[in-house]
């Protein structure tokens, strides 16, 4: 995955699409991370948005959030998302 980063992400900043490559990518870590019991919506300016389905959900997945983002930091290789923020879905 690491060598296909480094050919596929300047050909995307080229073209003004690198930040949306690395935010589908930091997405995916976190669903990876949770097998399926969150939904991330979107990253952003180092802020992951997670939907939960109730908040007891949400508050159970905000005390582990440090281990999903330690867990996409080592995935992407370096600091990338200061903050989680958890919102409800249907």
């Amino acid at each position: 995955m690491e060598k296909l980063n480094k050919l596929l992400l300047p050909s995307l900043a080229k073209k003004g699409l690198a930040r949306q490559a690395v935010s589908a990518q930091i997405c995916h870590y976190a669903l990876e991370w949770s097998k399926n019991g969150i939904k991330p919506i979107s990253f952003n300016k180092g802020v992951l948005k997670i939907g939960t389905t109730s908040s007891s959900q949400a508050s159970e997945f905000q005390m582990r959030q440090d281990e999903l983002i330690d867990y996409i930091d080592k995935k992407i290789g370096k600091k990338v998302v200061r903050a989680v923020r958890f919102v409800l879905i249907n």
